[in-house]
């Protein structure tokens, strides 16, 4: 890869600390270590242009053991310290941004795997370069595993791409680090507006007593919808899976009972999924200072209500110890009567399952009456030490505009993150119209209809794995599910001091 003259972003004086090569070996030797000692999946930062591939169940898991789990969770969470430390010796000394210059310049873009999309993309990046001719674009687009690691080490290195694709976990990890452009100081208000509230708000570190920092602008977004399979419901007595969490354990009963087969798979126990369980029940997860405060009645009777499910052998005995994958391979199967999962996947259903894709619905997102949607975004960053952070931030927010996220999401199985390519005919369902068709309809209105954003912190992961911990000891009846959460919030609350 061709390197900008070291003159345009000096490297940082590292060899105080470690050598590029020798950190990350340090770290991929660290994280070896503690993977091996983890036995819960996660799915956490996947590419939402990469659909689920898996046509059969994964071979099944037992339960995991108290130890196993305390093992999972300290071993996770020495793994998020030894980044956090990492990051910030990497950005206590960012540069200040170079001034604009008006001479001819090169914007490095990087994304994360759409060399698929290259006849999609390139078209945008020469009509930025018409509107501006002193503008190249220089397009990387690096393996989506990739993205985080070779994002770090160019910056390390003290040769910053400009603009860069990103997932927000990782981006709010930089952005607590001061390494990140605050696109709410680097955009006009009338660019902000465009944007769909809950992604924008999902694109920014919110931290108690200081100003909210928008650490990228958004770009693609994928939200979930419920499909089912209707021949399943069926028998047990269904026309439509549940729409309020009150219905969930009479419909799990009755399938299993009636139709020998489970009524979902919920994977709470996966990526911090309870936390944004509670977030759909309006239950609050922080307080006004920033502190976690959700052990309350309301979040313990949602735990309990998946327990009695658990114990009681109405969801899969794996769903505390497999991925979603799981899930999506029992629905392929015939033997999960709903799940929830991007509308993409059905495409996948028909060209694996063809059978099932017959007798196969589609529904909003469960539960059909929370104000809050789960959704997967990803965001372009434009990095402190990019060397034309201006024109860095404007390219990325026209990258994004309505136009050009309409023409990726005609491309990809992707909803655009701007409210007008959100409303676009192309995303209304009507008569006649086949299930690809009505998920992607039904996808894009949840999300005009969002009226909150899941908040990230700067060490999501951490948090996570301490969620996943306490809500699996709840499942196998270790702690009362009042116990697992003060459990849970108590370590939480320690972790967020130790990334302020």
């Amino acid at each position: 890869m061709n390197r900008r003259p070291p003159s345009l972003s000096p490297p940082l004086p590292f060899s105080a600390i470690l050598s590029v090569s020798a950190f990350w070996a340090f770290l991929t030797s660290l994280r070896a270590l503690c993977h091996s000692r983890i036995l819960c999946h996660s799915r956490e930062g996947g590419n939402p242009l990469r659909p689920p591939a898996s046509n059969t169940p994964p071979a099944k898991q037992h339960p995991i053991s108290k130890k196993v789990a305390t093992q999972a969770q300290a071993s996770g969470r020495m793994f998020a310290v030894a980044l956090l430390l990492c990051v910030t010796l990497v950005f206590a000394s960012c540069a200040q941004p170079a001034p604009h210059k008006t001479e001819p310049i090169t914007l490095e873009f990087w994304t994360l795997q759409l060399d698929t999309f290259k006849s999609t993309l390139e078209p945008m990046f020469l009509a930025y370069q018409r509107e501006h001719p002193n503008v190249r674009i220089k397009w990387v687009d690096v393996p989506f595993s990739e993205g985080p690691k070779r994002t770090l080490t160019a910056m390390l290195s003290g040769h910053a791409p400009d603009v860069v694709n990103l997932n927000p976990d990782f981006s709010a990890i930089l952005a607590n680090r001061n390494a990140l452009t605050d696109m709410n100081q680097a955009l006009p208000k009338s660019v902000k507006a465009t944007y769909l509230p809950v992604a924008w708000d999902a694109a920014t570190l919110i931290k108690p007593g200081q100003t909210p920092l928008a650490f990228g602008v958004p770009w693609y977004i994928t939200s979930s919808v419920t499909i089912y399979n209707r021949s399943i419901l069926q028998k047990a007595g269904y026309q439509q899976p549940p729409v309020h969490f009150t219905d969930l354990s009479e419909f799990a009963e009755q399938v299993r009972q009636k139709a020998g087969a489970y009524g979902m798979m919920p994977v709470i126990a996966e990526s911090g999924n309870f936390l944004k369980e509670l977030k759909k029940l309006g239950i609050p997860l922080y307080n006004a200072q920033g502190k976690a405060a959700f052990a309350t009645p309301p979040a313990t009777e949602a735990l309990a209500r998946y327990v009695d499910l658990y114990q009681q052998g109405w969801v899969p005995a794996e769903a505390i110890t497999e991925s979603h994958q799981s899930a999506v391979g029992r629905f392929q199967a015939g033997t999960l009567a709903s799940l929830s999962i991007g509308p993409n996947f059905l495409k996948i259903v028909k060209e694996n399952a063809p059978d099932i894709y017959k007798v196969t619905g589609v529904a909003p997102q469960f539960p059909q009456d929370a104000g809050y949607k789960d959704f997967s975004l990803m965001v372009l960053v434009v990095p402190k030490k990019s060397a034309h952070p201006k024109e860095a931030a404007d390219f990325a927010a026209f990258i994004t505009n309505a136009k050009n996220q309409l023409a990726l999401a005609q491309a990809a199985p992707v909803l655009p993150s701007v409210t007008a390519a959100l409303r676009d005919p192309y995303f209304a369902a009507s008569a006649g119209d086949d299930l690809m068709a009505q998920g992607r309809a039904i996808s894009a209105s949840q999300l005009l209809k969002a009226t909150a954003a899941y908040q990230i912190q700067p060490n999501q992961n951490a948090i996570n794995e301490i969620m996943n911990h306490y809500v699996q000891l709840a499942m196998l009846g270790k702690l009362s599910p009042e116990n697992a959460l003060r459990r849970a919030e108590t370590e939480i609350n320690d972790t967020l001091e130790l990334g302020s």
